[in-house]
């Protein structure tokens, strides 16, 4: 964590997409702190650089421009491994769309990613999942496969949706994209 107990920090982040013909500024001047504990939530329209900053933030992509800290640890040369050691152990992505594996159970797609972890016992991860498809008002469709019930895949964002938020005074390029934020209570 950064001294100061802010997790992410970003500033005059920028992010252009260069084509033969065309530059695309996706990101332009944006400035993000986010504490530890606290969640954050953005929305709006269609190519206002939602997709673009989460990809960033997730270190699936890099900023054309601005600073980027995660921990207090500027993220600009990490390595490609050290960027899936971090993803793997230190981000989680919600997905708005189907991308549970259909032939898996509700379970096994929950479990998937914590077989990533080294050393960490099946009993361990299966207490893991139970505990958080409990958090979710899921523990009943464990069993279930994917395909038996839309609403799965999005359970988690739903889960998240249902807490209140406050605005969050951050835009990314297009001033139509909100935020909003709320602090963990524990």
């Amino acid at each position: 964590m950064g001294s100061n107990g802010t997790l992410i920090e970003i500033e005059d982040l920028t992010k252009v997409f260069y084509t033969d013909e065309v530059e695309t500024h996706a990101l332009s001047g944006v400035h993000l702190t986010i504490a530890r504990g606290e969640y954050v939530a953005m929305s709006g329209p269609s190519g206002c650089g939602k997709s673009t900053l989460l990809s960033i933030l997730g270190l699936l992509d890099t900023p054309t421009g601005g600073k980027y800290l995660l921990n207090g640890n500027p993220v600009e040369n990490l390595s490609f491994a050290d960027r899936s050691r971090i993803r793997n152990q230190e981000i989680g992505f919600i997905f708005q769309s189907f991308n549970l594996i259909g032939d898996l159970t509700v379970e096994e797609n929950v479990e998937l990613p914590l077989t990533y972890r080294a050393g960490m016992p099946s009993a361990e991860r299966k207490k893991r999942v139970k505990d958080a498809l409990e958090r979710v008002n899921m523990a009943h469709r464990m069993k279930h496969y994917p395909r038996s019930s839309p609403a799965v895949s999005s359970s988690a964002w739903l889960w998240r949706a249902h807490w209140p938020v406050r605005p969050l005074s951050c835009w990314p390029t297009s001033p139509r994209a909100t935020w909003t934020r709320r602090t963990a209570k524990r």
